[in-house]
Protein backbone atom coordinates (compact mmCIF):
# COMPACT_ATOMS: atom_id res chain seq x y z
CA UNK A 1 0.00 0.00 0.00
CA UNK A 2 3.03 2.26 -0.26
CA UNK A 3 1.83 3.56 -3.63
CA UNK A 4 -1.19 5.17 -1.95
CA UNK A 5 1.10 7.41 0.08
CA UNK A 6 3.25 8.34 -2.92
CA UNK A 7 1.83 11.52 -4.43
CA UNK A 8 4.46 12.02 -7.14
CA UNK A 9 2.52 9.96 -9.67
CA UNK A 10 -0.67 11.85 -8.94
CA UNK A 11 1.02 15.22 -9.33
CA UNK A 12 2.59 14.33 -12.68
CA UNK A 13 -0.75 13.03 -13.95
CA UNK A 14 -2.46 16.24 -12.91
CA UNK A 15 0.19 18.33 -14.64
CA UNK A 16 -0.18 16.25 -17.81
CA UNK A 17 -3.96 16.75 -17.77
CA UNK A 18 -3.61 20.49 -17.24
CA UNK A 19 -1.14 20.73 -20.14
CA UNK A 20 -3.49 18.72 -22.36
CA UNK A 21 -6.42 21.00 -21.52
CA UNK A 22 -4.35 24.13 -22.21
CA UNK A 23 -3.22 22.73 -25.56
CA UNK A 24 -6.78 21.81 -26.55
CA UNK A 25 -8.17 25.21 -25.56
CA UNK A 26 -5.35 27.01 -27.37
CA UNK A 27 -5.89 24.97 -30.51
CA UNK A 28 -9.64 25.57 -30.38
CA UNK A 29 -9.15 29.32 -29.99
CA UNK A 30 -6.70 29.32 -32.88
CA UNK A 31 -9.17 27.45 -35.10
CA UNK A 32 -12.04 29.79 -34.18
CA UNK A 33 -10.15 33.08 -34.24
CA UNK A 34 -7.28 32.38 -36.62
CA UNK A 35 -8.76 34.08 -39.67
CA UNK A 36 -9.93 37.08 -37.63
CA UNK A 37 -6.50 37.52 -36.09
CA UNK A 38 -4.85 37.30 -39.52
CA UNK A 39 -7.23 39.97 -40.86
CA UNK A 40 -6.44 42.33 -37.97
CA UNK A 41 -2.69 41.84 -38.42
CA UNK A 42 -2.95 42.50 -42.18
CA UNK A 43 -5.06 45.62 -41.54
CA UNK A 44 -2.49 46.98 -39.10
CA UNK A 45 0.36 46.13 -41.47
CA UNK A 46 -1.46 47.94 -44.29
CA UNK A 47 -1.82 51.08 -42.18
CA UNK A 48 1.88 51.14 -41.33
Amino acid sequence: MRFLRDHKGIESTEVALIIAVVVLVSYGAYRLLGSNIAAVVQDIAGRI
